[in-house]
């Protein structure tokens, strides 16, 4: 165990890099090629093939007024996930170089924001303090003051003299800055002042929107949460014909599970811009929630036909075949919804086992700290066993994670 744990793991991981070559972006590695080569997968793909990418923040440390994020960016294509994680300079190269060939239409919106945003934390407080942000703890008190309360002292107090769309347009750059390197009071200050001074702007309340809820979270405040979907039915009012914009309202609904307003939103999306493909895309999601299933294959045709990415409308018309399958196949709708079923299932179990293991490294350590070999045994052996099984259920979970193809259900009948 200790020879796996502190050799063979490491060295394992240090020969498995995501690389990015100007065309084709691959992973290497002697696991993964081993892994791609017994199931006939790709470890590759070109820009050309690549359908969707996606980023999650996860908060893994809270020091005073900041928060630490790291940020795990998954590359969809061709039946494949390449995903990479921020741990350095390494990553803003990587996303530097690849989010910036992507369309807007493949990157969902935290994606979108570190290919427009680099995440410099010691660059964005210089920034503030050029701009005249006080400090996280001056703020503090200030998080639930609404920007319209302010009004009044904003010369006096906030130091905001200047006018104009130059002002307003640094102030939520610089906001969007700070929010992504984890300074969120300092991020929120500055969207409030740029509010004070443009108060219509649906781009901007969407903005401050999203930092609030980023607040929320972290502060796990529920008035904080109310606040910020209260902004985002207000920066969907302001958003005006935007049809991007919209569509990109009704996806954050969509995230807080108010699926009512995410459907009116991409509704108002495809009035504003036609039938394109995140408003096609976005109502095919709202359609399958409600059971939908003539609508879902509907707007996915929609998608493939709004979008010039060879991609996106491969990828969608994939989808509206899947569905069309499940919709007139009895066998097949049973088949997947015991896949989903069993798939959901094993996730919860490997949760389970991931506190199993953290109770045994915590019996490992009470062992080693009382230098009992018994203690020590036990939790080595709760580790190991709960490791095991995870891992062997991590990798049923991939395997379950592929959608029954159609032609062998169809060849069996």
């Amino acid at each position: 165990m200790f020879i796996l744990s502190w050799v063979v793991v490491p060295f394992f991981a240090a020969s498995d890099h995501i690389i990015f070559n100007g065309r084709r972006i691959s992973r290497t590695g002697i696991l993964p090629t081993i892994w791609a080569r017994l199931h006939s997968r790709r470890t590759s793909l070109r820009i050309s093939d690549i359908e969707q990418v996606d980023t999650q923040a996860v908060r893994v440390l809270r020091r005073g007024n900041r928060v630490h994020y790291r940020y795990r960016t998954c590359v969809h294509g061709r039946g494949i996930s390449l995903c990479f994680t921020s741990h350095g300079e390494n990553f803003r190269r990587l996303v530097a170089a690849l989010l910036p060939k992507l369309s807007e239409e493949v990157l969902d919106a935290r994606s979108l924001d570190l290919r427009a945003y680099p995440i410099d934390p010691k660059e964005a407080l210089m920034k503030a303090a050029f701009a005249g942000i006080p400090s996280s703890d001056v703020l503090r008190d200030t998080v639930t003051t609404r920007p319209s309360k302010m009004r009044g002292r904003v010369e006096a107090v906030l130091d905001i003299s200047e006018d104009g769309d130059d002002r307003v347009r640094y102030l939520a750059d610089l906001g969007n800055e700070l929010r992504l390197s984890g300074h969120l009071v300092r991020a929120l200050e500055c969207f409030r002042r740029a509010l004070l001074i443009q108060r219509k702007d649906g781009r901007l309340i969407y903005d401050f929107s999203r930092c609030l809820q980023s607040l929320a979270a972290t502060e796990r405040s529920s008035k904080l949460a109310r606040r910020s979907v209260a902004a985002l039915k207000l920066a969907e009012r302001y958003a005006n014909e935007d049809a991007t914009l919209l569509a990109r309202i009704g996806e954050s609904f969509a995230q807080t599970g108010d699926w009512r307003r995410a459907e009116k939103a991409f509704n108002r999306a495809a009035e504003a811009g036609g039938d394109t493909f995140l408003a096609s895309r976005g109502l095919a999601e709202t359609a399958l929630r409600d059971g939908k299933i003539a609508h879902v294959i509907h707007r996915f045709l929609a998608a493939a036909n709004s979008t010039l990415s060879p991609a996106l409308r491969r990828w969608s018309r994939d989808e509206a075949n899947y569905y069309t399958n499940l919709n007139s196949d009895d066998t097949y709708m049973e088949m997947e919804v015991g896949r989903v079923s069993l798939l959901d299932s094993l996730q919860r179990t490997r949760r389970t086992l991931l506190r199993i293991t953290s109770f045994g490294f915590f019996v490992l350590a009470i062992g080693i700290a009382i230098a009992d070999e018994v203690v020590v045994s036990a939790g080595w052996a709760v580790t190991a066993i709960a490791l095991s099984i995870w891992l062997g259920l991590k990798i049923a979970s991939s395997v379950l994670a592929e959608r029954i193809a159609y032609d062998d259900v169809a060849g069996e009948d």
